[in-house]
């Protein structure tokens, strides 16, 4: 019998599965979008119940596609949204709607953090720099403005634990990868960072169970074959986060090998072989290979700032899709391809979810900065393009500064699709970049990541040995890539100006209404 791997990700503004055949061909691909609200600037919830029905809609719908009996599917494997909070009750009920990552409510927590624990002190601890991402300032949060709420929470899990539950698993299982999120593991010695913990008065047990990658943690049962397409008994595995499954998903898997994924967030992140910390605010996480971590620079919102755009400023090409035209972003990549190099001279900050890496201001915003009557719409959305890809610079800088050797860069993330963007990011980082054949490396990470699970790869490396391909090798242009390093000096010189000048957080005031 055929076998195929099937791979789920849960990210930040719908799930996908696809269905994979052992060479790492993709065979069916389904995607359901469910979104985000906003109750106010900088508050950013998601409902559970919504999340968990539309990623099981996505299995069933590419199982379909695929036209395969589901029990030709040997696993399921799992990838989510990284440092999500989600308090449920005993029963697993969800007590409110989930935090996200990118939610910045938590400004007053962090800086009650701070006083309790130097930035210094934590970031040696905990691989994290202080900041608002990290669940445990929204468990603060809730003891401070929802205290009714927090009495009924019994865990507070994130989003592949709740997801691998509804699916069958047994119990909250937080793959190892993603135990740093919680904002109190001690990174180094892959356990629970309990002085900190004592200090703030936590019980571990209160979060999801630390379990390795690739661990079987149930299977498929009748009613959620239901559900989902997929045949009962069939082997649900714990994957990792969705940047971990997409650095395996490139073939990342040795020192010195990096990437940069651009999909709603972006990830700037190399292999090491120890956890390597203490410069530029570097998230240091434990890697899907045991024994290795991962050095990790964070954007939080990367190539969402072009659907913002897509959204908000390009209604002319997304009313033109919706009459049956082409793709909004494919029409947006054409018109940035008629502009120059460096948009004569517009920049943009994406700091449109606040700066994550290596600045961690939760009071930057995002801003076009140059405007003139020179520039048109082409420019701005090239502008957009290009500024998502300088804030991956900033972080690379940080590689640089910290010596670390870079063997080979891989990109991956929606944002592949575009020969334009690609070819952007060669030249912003002076040096040639390799796409992968599966451009959804998350996806192929965390089937992958199934794979070992249930047995069918012997190890982590026979398995990308197996099923990662590399596509394609983009070299940078030495004339744009010069161009593009005095628009990184524009663009850092343009940060520290509205950062030190206090515009940023005048506008975080303002629209706080603090």
């Amino acid at each position: 019998m055929t076998q195929y791997l099937a791979g789920v990700d849960v990210g930040t503004t719908g799930a996908r599965c696809m269905i994979f055949d052992l060479d790492g061909t993709a065979v069916a691909r389904h995607y359901c979008d469910y979104g985000a609200t906003y109750p106010r600037p900088g508050w950013v919830e998601q409902d559970p119940e919504l999340l968990t029905a539309r990623t099981m809609e996505a299995c069933r719908a590419a199982i379909t596609t695929a036209g395969i009996d589901p029990r030709e599917i040997a696993s399921i494997g799992f990838s989510a949204q990284r440092s999500v909070a989600c308090p449920v009750t005993a029963d697993g009920v969800p007590v409110r709607p989930m935090f996200s990552w990118q939610d910045a409510r938590t400004a007053e927590e962090v800086e009650a953090l701070r006083e309790l624990i130097s930035a210094d002190e934590y970031y040696a601890q905990n691989g994290l720099p202080l900041g608002t991402t990290w669940i445990i300032t929204k468990l603060l949060w809730m003891r401070k403005h929802e205290p009714q709420l927090l009495a009924k929470t019994a865990r507070i899990v994130q989003n592949q634990d709740l997801v691998l539950r509804a699916f069958g698993a047994d119990d909250y299982y937080t793959d190892l990868c993603c135990a740093v999120f919680y904002g109190v593991w001690d990174v180094h010695r892959a356990t629970w960072n309990r002085p900190l913990l004592e200090r703030l008065e936590l019980d571990p047990a209160l979060f999801g169970r630390p379990t390795p990658p690739g661990t079987q943690v149930g299977t498929i049962s009748r009613a959620v074959a239901d559900r989902t397409g997929f045949a009962p008994g069939t082997p649900l595995c714990l994957g990792a986060g969705d940047q971990n499954c997409s650095v395996l998903g490139m073939g990342a898997v040795k020192p010195g090998l990096a990437t940069v994924t651009l999909g709603t967030a972006g990830l700037a992140i190399v292999a090491t072989e120890r956890p390597l910390a203490g410069f530029g605010g570097m998230m240091i996480t434990h890697h899907v290979v045991p024994g290795m971590w991962e050095v990790e620079g964070l954007s939080n919102a990367a190539a969402a700032s072009l659907r913002w755009f897509r959204d908000v400023i390009a209604t002319r090409e997304k009313e033109l899709a919706a009459a049956g035209g082409p793709d909004a972003y494919q029409q947006l990549d054409e018109l940035a391809g008629t502009a120059p190099v460096g948009s004569q001279g517009l920049l943009f900050l994406p700091y449109l979810a606040t700066a994550a890496t290596p600045r961690w201001n939760a009071q930057a915003r995002a801003a076009f900065v140059g405007l003139s009557f020179a520039h048109g719409r082409a420019e701005l959305t090239r502008a957009v393009m290009e500024g998502v890809v300088l804030e991956i610079r900033d972080m690379l800088e940080q590689w640089h500064t910290a010596g670390i050797a870079i063997d080979c860069l891989r990109i991956g993330g929606g944002a592949t699709r575009s020969r334009l963007w690609n070819q952007i990011q060669a030249d912003v980082y002076g040096r040639p970049v390799e796409t992968l054949q599966v451009s959804e490396s998350t996806g192929l990470g965390a089937a992958l990541m199934g794979g070992v699970g249930a047995g069918v790869f012997d190890s982590i490396d026979a398995g990308v040995a197996a099923m990662v391909r590399v596509a394609d090798r983009i070299e940078p242009h030495p004339d744009n890539h010069r161009r593009y390093e005095q628009l990184y000096q524009a663009y850092t010189q343009t940060y520290e100006g509205l950062a030190t000048g206090g515009a940023f957080a005048s506008l975080a005031r303002i629209q706080t209404g603090s």
